[in-house]
């Protein structure tokens, strides 16, 4: 790690553990972060305990944090932006955010790159078309599911190549789509034959309902599952599965849910939920 000094030199200094609390955090996270953060780095790169290079923190999808904005104090947007000028010059921030989303960060005195231009990015069309052929010519039931016999007698490389271009114009430079959508031809539940291709989802909201309608056929079989959704969906952090465990069941009026059960119907989930180690 580029900055196992910073961690060091925290084990070493049980005041400084104090400062970086998650009380002190909450109680003064500007003092937190300057004093516990941004000064012991700055004071170990001068005495050179940290390399002379550059490291990066990367902070994904800062319009999460607005979903979740607080009634008084800082979003992760405008705590960097207020922070912005104690970062040292070899520390450097590579944030994201959605495109939709975007006029969150004008405070953020950052430079910007767009991933969503694909008529003037031809990187992001490349990269997409690579992933989409390295799938579909390391996968002989995709190829099985998107070439007809007709292909097959004439050669399937010129069918190949224009599913790879349709799948890639479908995307739109959201390589999840791709993925979701080779993941189906892959295992059988797609098969799109036809010169148009017209049976492939064109959104991943489709995608997603396809997903739950061959997992969940009935309503029956969904209800099993609704309550566990409904808490993890609402839940402002990620849950333990106890933690989800008891939020179910206190949803449930007349009846307790046992453990095992419970169990049982979070893996009726796999795939859908990712459970953290």
């Amino acid at each position: 790690p580029q900055l196992i000094a910073y961690r060091d030199y925290l084990l070493s200094e049980p005041h400084l553990q104090g400062v970086v609390s998650l009380k002190e955090c909450i109680a003064d996270p500007d003092l937190a972060f300057n004093r516990g953060i941004l000064e012991p780095l700055s004071s170990l790169r001068r005495v050179g305990k940290i390399e002379n290079k550059n490291c990066v923190i990367l902070v994904d999808a800062l319009c999460e944090a607005e979903y979740h904005r607080p009634d008084n104090g800082d979003t992760i947007t405008s705590f960097l932006a207020k922070h912005t000028k104690n970062f040292p010059s070899w520390l450097k921030i590579i944030a994201t955010v959605r495109t939709q989303l975007q006029d969150i960060t004008k405070q953020l005195p950052y430079s910007r790159i767009s991933l969503d231009k694909l008529s003037t990015n031809d990187n992001l069309q490349k990269d997409l078309l690579d992933y989409i052929n390295f799938r579909l010519n390391n996968s002989p039931s995709i190829q099985s599911n998107v070439t007809s016999t007709a292909w097959k007698i004439e050669g399937n490389s010129n069918s190949s190549h224009k599913f790879s271009q349709h799948l890639q114009n479908l995307s739109q430079g959201s390589f999840l789509f791709a993925k979701l959508t080779l993941d189906l031809l892959e295992r059988g539940h797609l098969v799109a034959k036809s010169s148009g291709y017209k049976v492939l989802p064109v959104s991943l909201a489709q995608i997603f309902c396809l997903h739950f309608n061959l997992r969940f056929p009935t309503v029956r079989s969904f209800e099993k599952v609704s309550h566990i959704l409904s808490v993890c969906l609402s839940a402002l952090y990620p849950l333990t599965l106890l933690e989800i465990y008891y939020s179910v069941n206190s949803l449930l009026v007349d009846n307790f849910l046992p453990w095992d059960e419970f169990l049982q119907r979070f893996k009726l989930l796999s795939g859908f939920l990712v459970k953290r180690l």
